[in-house]
């Protein structure tokens, strides 16, 4: 593919270029959810005092004499947008518009904004279709009316853009009456756009070849991927770029279809500060600044992607044999609980025995299970502290499995508050809740009987509703008492899938001998009952509860 050129460049760069907007691209589309985005951006660039990335450009270079934006012309017209919002406070502002200073930054603008003359039109950035006079007129040389809405719905979306960050610049520094003041904090908006808002820009020398860029970086409906723009500066970095592209295909081949952004910001979290997915590829490039630090980061990633698939696939194992810790992965998996895996990763990195990482997953099958599917807690609220305890384990400040299940019961749910939860713990029709009550059912059957294990298979075995969904034959259950009961875990079981079809909706004398005819060893109980209804429902979860005690406990 004829790539003439293709960079990481801030904006001031993408800019100063003579740019041209096709005819038959779509007009401006930007509405206020794109500019809250932006401008949330340009805040967050402006507190962490660092760069922000801004998407990719695909440019079509025709002959070495035309730019062609392919892919970016949104982006294109909102930062002209925003530096004539930010050309007119400059020039406008009572304290500041005489200085030398406004007039050099008005100066350093109209540079990347380029000019129109009486005898020349040297403007950037061209757009090819009925907007054009509207943007030369209203935007590039001039400013749009605040209060004359226009009938074109493109042309009113950039007087809007506009009147939105001239509103967003106007609420920074309307407490600001100071010169110096207000030309630091408009110079600090300026220069963290234009040197810090930077894009990954890709030049190809044939139309064909720019569409067939764009279609492949927007195949999924969303901006390039962390893992894309990662593996590029990898490879830009690395000194034998054939050794990169290898361990890159085998991490690929390895996570087999599993997202590899989530995979590298795991491994990432496993052995540095937390980072977020959208800060990612920031942190990054920020730490990993040199060939040698590149080649390892691309090592560790073909190394470790075979452990991350088994986490992400555990009944597709081939890393673990250990049983016992296949089982938990399985249970987290079902628990819908990722967040751990940083820490798997950096108790591999440090070599634990399976035995070893076998314990500490249990106790985090145990967290989970507690807080989050029992306590209703977010699950995210442990990425955090799983990411802190990954990285302790990875520098060695945590060397021994009791110490690490000590720091991750830290933040377990005390157990009077678990058993209290558990007491009264109602399921909801959904396949989250209805997985966690066979977990539950098989964990409490295995505890009682440890000799058998429930079925698997969901088609063999089904969720049965003691007081039934339908209460036809239960006259004596009010509505109310019905839908406060009817998902209580305590009036549910696991009952072989024949036996349920056959009881169906049949009033509870019948339903019980088939409860003692079940396997299943927690269905014992229903049948010693006489009667059921909400007393039997409450004590039986409290004796459930009495189990959850036993089995999901701390060590």
């Amino acid at each position: 593919m004829a790539l003439q050129n293709n960079s990481i460049m801030p904006i001031k760069e993408y800019l100063s270029k003579r740019l041209y907007i096709p005819t038959y691209q779509r007009e401006y589309a930007w509405e206020e959810t794109e500019l809250e985005d932006f401008w949330a951006d340009l805040e967050a660039s402006v507190s962490d005092k660092d760069y922000h990335f801004f998407g990719q450009i695909v440019i079509h270079n025709e002959n070495d004499s035309k730019l062609f934006i392919i892919d970016g012309q949104q982006r294109s017209i909102t930062s002209v947008i925003f530096l004539r919002v930010l050309s007119k406070f400059y020039s406008e502002n009572e304290l500041i518009k005489d200085t030398d200073d406004a007039d050099a930054m008005v100066q350093d603008i109209a540079s990347l904004i380029g000019r129109k003359t009486r005898n020349s039109n040297d403007l950037h950035l061209v757009l090819g279709n009925d907007d054009k006079d509207y943007f030369i007129t209203n935007i590039q040389t001039g400013y749009p009316n605040p209060v004359n809405k226009q009938k074109k719905t493109s042309q009113e979306r950039m007087r809007k853009a506009f009147l939105f960050f001239e509103n967003k610049i106007n609420e920074r520094i309307s407490n600001i009456d100071d010169e110096v003041d207000l030309l630091d904090e408009l110079d600090l908006i300026s220069h963290t756009f234009i040197d810090n808002f930077k894009v990954l820009y890709m030049e190809a020398t044939k139309l064909n070849e720019a569409f067939i860029i764009f279609e492949t970086l927007n195949a999924r409906g969303k901006d390039l991927e962390t893992a894309d723009l990662l593996k590029n500066y990898l490879f830009s970095k690395a000194n034998d770029v054939k050794e990169a592209e290898k361990n890159w295909t085998e991490m690929i081949s390895a996570l087999d279809g599993i997202d590899p952004t989530k995979f590298i910001r795991h491994l990432w979290n496993s052995r540095q500060d937390f980072t977020r997915e959208k800060d990612l590829y920031k942190r990054i490039i920020h730490v990993i600044s040199t060939p040698r630090l590149s080649k390892y980061f691309s090592i560790q990633m073909a190394s470790f992607a075979p452990v991350y698939h088994d986490l992400s696939s555990p009944s597709d194992c081939d890393y673990y044999t250990d049983e016992r810790l296949k089982a938990s992965l399985v249970a987290l998996k079902d628990l819908k609980a990722t967040t751990f895996y940083p820490i798997v990763l950096a108790l591999e990195a440090n070599n634990y025995s399976e035995a070893d990482i076998a314990d500490v997953v249990s106790t985090i099958e145990t967290l989970v299970f507690r807080n989050f599917a029992i306590g209703g807690l977010v699950s995210n609220a442990a990425e955090v502290a799983f990411a802190k305890t990954a990285k302790r384990i990875f520098d060695q400040k945590l060397v021994d499995k009791h110490a690490i299940q000590a720091e991750i019961q830290e933040n377990m749910m005390p157990d009077d508050q678990f058993a209290q939860q558990f007491k009264t713990w109602k399921a909801k029709n959904t396949t989250y809740d209805k997985t966690a009550v066979r977990y539950i059912y098989r964990k409490i059957h295995s505890y009682l009987c440890p000799t058998s294990e429930v079925v698997i298979d969901n088609n063999k075995v089904h969720i049965e509703h003691i007081m039934p969904q339908n209460p036809e034959h239960w006259t004596e259950i009010s509505e109310e008492v019905h839908t406060e009961y009817l998902w209580r875990l305590g009036n549910l079981s696991l009952l072989d899938a024949t036996l349920n079809k056959e009881m169906q909706n049949k009033p509870f004398d019948f339903k019980r001998s088939f409860f003692a005819s079940s396997q299943i060893r927690p269905n014992e109980e229903i049948a010693l009952q006489t009667s059921w209804g909400p007393d039997e429902i409450d004590a039986r979860q409290a004796e459930l509860a009495t189990y959850a005690l036993s089995i999901w406990k701390r060590v």
